[in-house]
């Protein structure tokens, strides 16, 4: 019930959005991932310069309002795509709406969101979906059913025994009715802090909620999608590890030390803003096909231990996406 007011806050609270300010970068301080010889990364060709999002989201892709204020939508994986699409001289503009998968499943969708800074694709009161040229779509299951297989009925009022399977498929297969050929990403999220005793959790409630973030946490991420590629083979969907990658910086490299206030404000848990930049971060990278803009200018709203290891921490994150693979060796994000 925590979960479902805490959405409902969301639906009820849409704020605004800033200009960014600056800072530096500094040398590369955070490894590669299980190796210790330096990685070349070429800056390759993206995948498209002219992004039109819909997202099928919740509270861990935009939170808004945030506990603790801040000067926009900050605490949006949104606003940071458009920072960082605008720094590299890319389109993007995206739509979406709240829910979790049950109520997502209810098509066609709304143009519920709107951001300071991001411009909306689509006037769902007026134009059908599939005239909103839409190229690419997020969507998110919650964070906190992963306790029991993607193909097992949620507990609960669920007269229909829906599924998160079952309502993903429901959702794509629209969505194919809509835009055929539209690629569609799974943004595989950060789990619930539920078992700790109380925010913010001690160290060791912290290294155990990490290890569940990569462990069987992730398990269920993976399952999830390959069960979605199984039953849709024709369907363009991919996945962004975004959680995994976030504890994955967070657990072995300068970022160690940033304290848990900084990065979330509740056991949910929701981001504050170094939190969504790091998810932009990986969402930006996975979608557009590239890293980042090497040369970007960072707020000083993100964490100064973020805003220092830049350069590292892009890599870090390219080299995870790079070695995303399925058991074929096939990637999961491209």
């Amino acid at each position: 019930m925590k979960r479902i007011f805490l959405i409902c806050i969301n639906l009820i609270f849409l704020t605004a959005l800033y200009n960014c300010t600056s800072t530096d970068d500094t040398p590369d301080t955070i490894p590669n991932s299980g190796d210790s010889n330096p990685i070349t990364v070429e800056p390759g060709t993206p995948l498209l310069t002219d992004m039109r999002t819909f997202i099928f989201g919740h509270s861990l892709i935009v939170h808004e309002p945030p506990l603790i204020p801040t000067p926009s939508n900050e605490t949006t994986v949104p606003h940071w795509m458009k920072v960082l699409s605008n720094s590299a001289g890319y389109s993007y503009a995206v739509d979406g709406q709240y829910g979790f998968l049950p109520q997502h499943d209810n098509l066609p969708p709304i143009a519920q969101w709107g951001f300071d800074i991001v411009p909306g694709v689509w006037n769902s009161d007026t134009t059908p979906f599939a005239e909103a040229d839409f190229n690419t779509v997020l969507l998110t299951a919650a964070n906190f059913i992963q306790y029991q297989s993607s193909n097992i009925p949620y507990d609960g009022d669920n007269p229909d025994n829906t599924t998160p399977i079952g309502a993903t498929t429901t959702i794509i297969d629209w969505l194919l009715e809509q835009e055929e050929g539209i690629t569609i990403y799974i943004y595989e999220n950060w789990p619930d802090m539920g078992f700790i005793n109380s925010f913010p959790p001690t160290e060791e409630e912290f290294n155990t909620y990490n290890n569940y973030t990569t462990g069987d946490f992730h398990n269920w991420w993976l399952e999830y999608h390959d069960t979605i590629i199984d039953s849709r083979p024709d369907a363009n969907v991919k996945m962004i590890p975004v959680g995994p990658i976030i504890t994955g910086l967070l657990a072995d490299s300068a970022l160690i030390d940033i304290p848990v206030t900084e990065l979330y404000e509740d056991d949910a848990p929701h981001g504050r803003p170094t939190i969504y930049f790091l998810a932009g971060l990986i969402t930006y990278s996975a979608m557009y096909g590239v890293q980042p803009p090497a040369d970007l200018e960072i707020p000083t709203i993100i964490h100064s231990g973020v805003r220092e290891n830049y350069q590292g921490i892009i890599d870090f994150i390219w080299t995870e996406l790079q070695n995303f693979n399925d058991e074929s060796g096939d990637s999961r994000v491209w």
